[in-house]
């Protein structure tokens, strides 16, 4: 199971139980007690982890290494962004019961969008597991109890969402705990906490896939879409009641009392966020019975949730699987849309095959809800906040404060870019791998085979990011040369980091693997983030910041109490002037670089 082979010699002992049934027509088996089935599967899961961990170590220590790096430094630094807000409210609040009020009120809505985001998560990784994984075939066959093959996937689909759920959490709630200083009981009860809650949104999430599963199989693809679409507008239809006010009413007594008003649903008694917020509160605040009363009634409903799970997949679980993969779909044939008449049909200079090529490569994209739908996500959180940017009207008081927004926010949009890139670009190469036999039957070069993965990273990616920088700029009326910048430093991040993914990931394929976010971690997808990052940075500082330097320069209101110009030394006009066509030139060594290095390699690989 999962690729790692277990000695017999330290199994055996735990089979003796499977013997024969001698006098049965029914049962040709008796299967062993559950006792020794957990810990068989308990011993074949330790070992697993401990074979993964070690090939992780050994084999990709370099990326290891850059995580535990970056992730603890992004770690610390929203420890303190957290810390220091909650010293702000201590400060800025005069009044001790609105102040707790606020945090009460910041804990219930920051858990119940993690419960929702756990839920639905949750739910996609279990369907992946119990009804897509192939070591759930093998399962099948065996003579084991289906309750334990769903407890097997229910516990790893909470170990991936658990650890998640702990690293976005610890930040905001050690933050708290350093402000009011909370006593060494609240550190030990965190982690438990935390842990326990899991189970909750994941039985929920467990709930509907088992449901969807078994009673509408044929409407599988249809309702992931749909319901990703809906968590997401849902979410979006959330913050923007709970956000909405007059433009003039910001930070002030009005627009706390009304916030607070409409965040009062994340106080109902009967929501686990509410119990997880309350406790934590209890025992920051050295109220350990309460704290300790609430933890106990998160536990007792993650078991019961989990022991209804259990019950529930062993009714249904083992239809619901027969009936996925005995179903035989009739795949109609569609006929072309508008899309992919625009793609074989408008742009005749490109040769047919590469066209074809890049419309398999979209077909493929668009088919897969689980891929798209974590772009999707991000996205909409970024339209959300651009929509949002003009209720602030900065504009009127600090003109610098603008053009520092709208900076930043191009840098966000590149650097959801180079997720992207990185995600679904780079691992292209390495996905013909099963396929690439047929590929190779055909009279196309391998150089035109790579030609056409960057047309598909080239006719994805600047469209959408175009759009999001213009809505930014747009919501924040900056000065039209400012908003043609922009678009230049978008369009040159859009050309250097797929080029990049596309030659990085033809330099380092990885043809054994089957999953574009196994790629997408390994040591070349971690060099193609490294190299696409330090990308990034040279094309803002380039192309981006001269038009914000100049403006505040050439500026007479930077700040209510700044009035005087600033003087420009020859160097610094120089970088102002030349910067944007300098970057132009980066962009192009950075994409030549990349692909001929790539189509060398993969020009001389051997299949």
């Amino acid at each position: 199971m999962g690729g790692v082979s277990v000695s017999e010699d330290r199994l055996a002992p735990l089979a003796e139980g499977i013997r024969p049934a001698e006098n049965s027509r029914e049962t040709p088996v008796t299967l062993i007690s559950p006792r020794l089935e957990a810990a068989l599967f308990r011993n074949v899961l330790f070992l697993t982890a401990r074979t993964l961990v070690r090939q992780t170590l050994t084999q990709a220590w370099f990326r290891v290494w850059l995580v535990v790096i970056l992730g603890g430094g992004l770690w610390l630094g929203l420890l303190g962004l957290f810390a220091e807000g909650f010293q702000f409210l201590e400060t800025t609040i005069p009044y001790a019961d609105l102040v707790e009020q606020t945090v009460r009120y910041v804990f219930g809505t920051f858990f119940m969008a993690l419960t929702i985001m756990l839920m639905i998560s949750g739910a996609i990784l279990l369907h992946g597991g119990l009804f897509r994984a192939p070591d759930t075939a093998f399962l099948m066959t065996q003579p084991v109890r289906i309750e334990r093959i769903f407890l097997t996937k229910f516990a790893e689909t909470v170990l991936l969402s658990s650890w998640a759920f702990i690293i976005l959490s610890t930040p905001l709630l050690l933050g708290y705990a350093q402000v009011v200083e909370a006593n060494w009981p609240f550190y030990v009860a965190l982690l438990p906490y935390l842990v326990s809650f899991v189970y909750i949104p994941a039985a929920g999430g467990a709930f509907v896939c088992l449901l969807l599963a078994r009673f509408i199989p044929k409407l599988g693809r249809m309702l992931v879409v749909v319901g990703i679409l809906l968590a997401i507008l849902g979410l979006l239809a959330f913050f923007q009641w709970i956000s909405w006010l007059p433009r003039n009413q910001f930070l002030n007594v009005q627009w706390l009392e009304r916030t607070l008003d409409r965040l009062s649903i994340t106080q109902f008694r009967l929501l686990p966020s509410w119990w997880l917020a309350t406790g934590l509160l209890a025992m920051a605040a050295g109220n350990y019975r309460d704290g300790v009363m609430f933890f106990l009634l998160i536990l007792a409903n993650a078991l019961f949730l989990q022991w209804c799970c259990v019950q529930l997949a062993g009714k249904i679980y083992q239809p619901a699987y027969l009936a996925l993969a005995s179903r035989l779909e009739k795949r109609a044939i569609r006929r072309r849309n508008l899309f992919d008449r625009v793609i074989l049909e408008e742009f005749r200079g490109i040769p047919a095959f590469a066209r074809q090529l890049i419309l398999k490569d979209i077909r493929l994209f668009r088919r897969d809800p689980v891929q798209w739908s974590q772009l999707l996500v991000f996205v909409g959180l970024l339209v959300f906040y651009f929509l949002n940017l003009r209720r602030f009207y900065y504009e009127q008081f600090y003109f610098a404060w603008v053009n520092l927004v709208s900076f930043l926010n191009v840098a966000v949009v590149a650097l959801l870019l180079t997720t992207f890139t990185t995600r679904f670009v780079f691992p292209l190469i390495s996905l013909e791998g099963p396929r690439f036999w047929v590929l190779g039957l055909m009279p196309i070069s391998r150089r035109a085979i790579l030609w056409s993965k960057l047309g598909f990273a080239l006719v994805l990616c600047p469209l959408p990011c175009a759009l999001l920088v213009l809505l930014s700029d747009a919501m924040l009326n900056v000065e039209p040369y400012v908003l043609l910048a922009h678009q230049w430093a978008m369009f040159l991040c859009c050309l250097g980091l797929t080029g990049i993914a596309v030659g990085l990931g033809a330099r380092f394929p990885n043809f054994r693997a089957f999953s574009a976010a196994r790629i997408a971690s390994g040591f070349g997808g971690t060099v193609n983030l490294v190299l696409s990052t330090v990308f990034i940075v040279v094309i803002l500082v380039l192309a981006g910041l001269p038009v914000h330097i100049r403006m505040i320069a050439e500026s007479s209101f930077l700040l209510p109490t700044v009035t005087a110009r600033i003087s420009l030394n020859p160097l610094l006009v120089a970088w102002l002037t030349y910067g944007p066509l300098l970057a132009g030139g980066v962009t192009l060594a950075a994409m030549a670089v990349a692909l001929y290095v790539g189509m060398r390699h993969f020009e001389r690989l051997e299949f």
